[in-house]
């Protein structure tokens, strides 16, 4: 899947990409280019708030280290 369809996979199926803890979403946001595993931080961000929201950020996990700063 491309970023941009990935993108839109977010955004059409928020629900599938609800993810309980960090190694959940980093599974979700990794990419592989020539061969190399990589992360892809505009993935990540788009997650942002769709666990709810923390102190006026987005969360973006269920439990653990999340975008909002805070260990949930």
């Amino acid at each position: 899947m491309t970023q941009t369809e990935k993108l839109k996979d977010i955004k059409e199926h928020p629900d599938k990409h609800r993810h309980r803890d960090f190694a959940e979403l980093t599974r979700c946001c990794s990419v592989v280019v020539d061969g190399v595993i990589g992360l892809d931080l505009v993935l990540m961000d788009a997650h942002e708030g769709l666990m709810g929201r923390n102190g006026g950020r987005g969360c973006d996990v269920e439990r653990g280290p999340c975008s909002c700063g805070a260990w949930h």
